[in-house]
């Protein structure tokens, strides 16, 4: 999803007939408002009867001038380079996802124009960046997203031939983007019914760290003592797959193949994932 780009390329690309759109209320008049449609460069008006299934006494009630709304196309105009457009037939939550989605599609434009400027002010280089990125930023939802990806993907950027840049512009996006982490807690119950069992229960423990260590593929392991025999580990990853189809399976499978052993008793006690950003 971009948007900026539509204004900037093509001064009238009209949207389709039926399509959800991001407006900002320009005006409110007796029958209406007047709107301007975000992502193309044209105006919107939203009549009276458009605005709400209920009968509503005044159109400011249910939206106020500079708002962001979301509506949907009802009639286009090309003569006018306009279009009508309702926003009772717009549920709430089309409504909030929408414009949840535009928001972040929104900042991320942003984003890319400061770090463009910031490139041509520090290197003396001007790019145009939505450009060079256009094979990633198609792949994903919003422009945020693919900058969020590239933080995770370095690598992304040597495909696009912006290999001498990748320093400035991982430095650049990691002052502008927090990527959430996902973390994921257990406790293991570790005893040793036999002799050397300190040893016995520090070697399940190793063995433990190092099974997760190799699935998640960097230093981010920690297992702590809770009170004997309980043992508190910990790990993240930025990506949620990670964790559910590498750390789960890994850990159950290590703990399983250890309760194995002769006279070691370990099992998990409890477990849990979280986001922290």
């Amino acid at each position: 999803m971009r948007s900026m780009d539509k204004q900037r390329k093509n001064d009238f690309i009209f949207p389709r007939r039926g399509e959800l759109v991001v407006a900002t209320v320009k005006k409110i008049v007796g029958h209406g408002a007047y709107l301007k449609i975000e992502d193309y460069n044209i105006d919107g008006y939203l009549p009276l009867n458009e605005v709400s299934t209920k009968w509503v006494r005044n159109i400011e009630d249910v939206i106020k001038e500079g708002q962001k709304i979301v509506v949907k196309v009802i009639r286009i105009d090309r003569f006018t380079k306009s279009v009508d457009v309702s926003y009772k037939d717009v549920s709430e939550s089309e409504k909030n996802r929408i414009l949840r989605i535009w928001k972040k599609n929104y900042r991320g434009l942003k984003i890319l124009e400061e770090l463009a400027k910031h490139i041509e002010k520090e290197k003396g280089v001007k790019i145009d960046l939505e450009e060079k990125l256009s094979p990633i930023l198609d792949k994903e939802n919003t422009v945020y997203d693919a900058l969020e990806k590239i933080m995770l993907e370095p690598t992304l950027l040597d495909k696009v031939s912006l290999k001498d840049l990748k320093e400035d512009i991982l430095e650049y996006l990691g002052k502008k983007i927090h990527l959430k982490k996902y973390m994921y807690e257990a406790v293991i119950g570790v005893q040793s019914i036999e002799r050397g069992g300190l040893f016995r229960i520090k070697e399940s423990l190793r063995q433990i760290d190092e099974n997760i260590r190799k699935a998640v593929g960097r230093e981010n392991v920690e297992i702590s003592l809770i009170g004997s025999p309980r043992y508190r580990l910990s790990t993240w990853s930025y990506k949620p797959e990670t964790i559910k189809k590498k750390v789960l399976p890994t850990i159950k499978k290590t703990v399983e193949e250890l309760s194995k052993q002769k006279g070691l008793r370990i099992a998990i006690i409890e477990e849990k994932l979280k986001v922290a950003t």
